[in-house]
């Protein structure tokens, strides 16, 4: 393990251990107690539904190059959660880029799929969490306008610099250098994609609102089953600016634990929510995530090497 993975671990586990203090053992073992179990069917139902919509949305915009099959994606967005279960960030969202070249697209056609699939869920989280922390937070300060503003900069900035032949031109010679096949297509594939495909982008556009709908009504019947009622239209807005900010928070400890409870807590502290019931909450989702991604190994176990026989790998390792 390298050193700042370690030094990221104990942050988590010293943030992770400030967090019980604070709210206190018999607090949360009382707030424990009270959870509803008729409500867990839902919630893994809701858990496991977002995740074959996500699948849902790659292969939306995969299928504008070819036909593919979207069982075939599905199956490879739960291959893929052990690893975003480790790996810092959204950095393994990128492991579905070979899995879609096994699909017969290219390395470009696959690159672009996951690329703007991920910039147009960040812009549907960004405009939802800005208008949550403008009209339901009202509150100006850094955390909760500040950081959706930054999100919303860096996605004007990227579409802005892919449209430029000039830098995609640079990247490749300049920056790139020996790795240059990795981009053989792009530009053409990207235009040709967003002058024909329009209707693919709508099509993710409303499957993605839709998602981060589920999403934060995960976290309604999350906060109903430890006791707490909550208003579902309010936590959609609220669990949008709550994403955005936890993509651009440098993910502390494994899977981010210590960094996404205390911003969680923070977040849905201010509409009101129990800390305890965040905690909580935040704890069984984690849970829940472990559990499905221990069944996944179980039945994928020999598809879980994702880039063992990569020709783009081997490239690269040359």
């Amino acid at each position: 393990m390298k050193f700042s993975r370690i030094i990221a671990l104990i942050l988590g586990i010293i943030i992770f251990s400030l967090i019980i203090k604070n709210i206190g053992i018999e607090n949360l073992i009382k707030i424990l107690k009270e959870f509803k179990i008729i409500y867990l069917p839902i919630i893994i139902f809701i858990l496991l539904l977002d995740y074959i919509l996500a699948g849902l949305n790659t292969w939306l915009i995969a299928s504008s190059f070819r036909k593919i099959s979207l069982k075939n994606i599905i199956k490879a967005t739960y291959i893929i959660l052990p690893y975003a279960a480790i790996i810092p960030g959204k950095i393994a969202d990128l492991l579905m880029i070979p899995l879609l070249k096994k699909e017969k697209l290219t390395l470009s056609q696959s690159t672009i799929t996951v690329g703007i699939d991920k910039i147009i869920s960040l812009f549907i989280k960004v405009f939802f969490g800005l208008f949550g922390a403008i009209f339901i937070l009202k509150k100006f300060d850094f955390l909760f306008l500040g950081i959706p503003l930054i999100a919303l900069f860096i996605i004007i900035l990227t579409i802005t610099l892919l449209k430029s032949k000039k830098f995609l031109n640079f990247v490749k010679n300049k920056l790139l250098k020996k790795y240059a096949f990795l981009f053989k297509g792009f530009n053409s594939d990207l235009k040709n994609f967003i002058k024909n495909n329009k209707k693919y982008i709508l099509y993710n556009f409303l499957v993605t609102t839709f998602k981060t709908f589920s999403e934060a009504l995960l976290f309604f019947f999350l906060f109903l089953a430890f006791g707490q009622l909550t208003n579902i239209v309010t936590i959609f807005f609220i669990f949008s600016l709550l994403s955005v900010i936890l993509l651009l928070t440098f993910p502390i400890g494994i899977s981010g634990i210590g960094i996404r409870e205390l911003v969680g807590i923070i977040v849905f502290g201010a509409i009101g929510v129990n800390s305890g019931v965040v905690f909580n909450s935040f704890i069984l989702r984690i849970a829940l995530i472990y559990l499905i991604n221990s069944l996944t190994i179980f039945i994928y176990k020999d598809k879980l090497n994702i880039l063992k026989g990569s020709k783009i790998f081997k490239k690269i390792k040359n």
